[in-house]
């Protein structure tokens, strides 16, 4: 048996399990420990499985306020991880659903900018990561990096019919996807000022379809880059 997660917030993927080696060697890490989302601060946090609070803490230089939570599935033991939060609404030791609110984002401890990030430790493996292990695979509905349109891997389920909005790009440059998230392939840009009109919305990671197999960002790390056009 494997443990079941679902996502703990509503937002882009900023950063990928394994990412930027060299930011993550003063940690011991061969790459990024987890998945990050660009979220404001004050977003809710939700537990991404059942489970019991292991640790409220504080870790300077780190991950600044963040939650512990242990999980077992069969015989092995998860801990999942909430970090750089505002403050938590949870204590040590209280049971929880999965979905339940646990914390409000923030960008304390070793941060860049507002985001959750979120980490997965299963005891025994992946010793490179000191047990740390990609999250992705164990998403029940995508973490993002989602597959259903077998032309661009994007989730179609899960995207949101719009009446025809019309919108405007307010950022100096943006780029266009083959599907709604970072991690897709850039396809063309748009410039400040640009006018489209959107039929459907990624509910998931909130970015928009401009035409069909192109996609940009609603909001990415705080900032709004749309607005809506008369």
């Amino acid at each position: 048996m494997a443990i079941t997660l679902t996502v703990p917030v509503s937002g882009p993927i900023t950063q990928l399990f394994g990412e930027n080696p060299d930011i993550y060697k003063k940690w011991g890490f061969p790459g990024h420990n987890g998945i990050d989302y660009g979220i404001p601060n004050g977003t809710q946090v939700s537990a991404a499985a059942a489970g019991t609070i292991s640790q409220v803490s504080f870790e300077n230089g780190g991950y600044g306020n963040y939650i512990k939570i242990a999980h077992k599935d069969g015989s092995k033991n998860y801990f999942t991880y909430y970090a750089h939060l505002a403050s938590a609404a949870v204590a040590a030791g209280q049971k929880v659903k999965a979905g339940q609110l646990v914390g409000y984002s923030n960008n304390t401890g070793a941060s860049t900018g507002p985001h959750l990030h979120f980490g997965l430790k299963i005891d025994g493996e992946n010793p490179a990561y000191k047990g740390y292990v990609d999250p992705m695979p164990y998403f029940t509905t995508g973490g993002g990096a989602e597959t259903g349109d077998t032309s661009t891997g994007a989730d179609t389920s899960a995207n949101v019919s719009l009446p025809d909005l019309k919108l405007e790009v307010t950022y100096e440059v943006l780029n266009l996807r083959n599907g709604p998230g970072i991690e897709y392939s850039i396809v063309g840009q748009l410039n400040k000022g640009a006018k489209f009109t959107s039929k459907s919305l990624h509910s998931k990671s909130v970015w928009v379809e401009v035409e069909p197999g192109k996609w940009c960002a609603l909001q990415f790390d705080g900032v709004t880059y749309l607005k809506v056009s008369k």
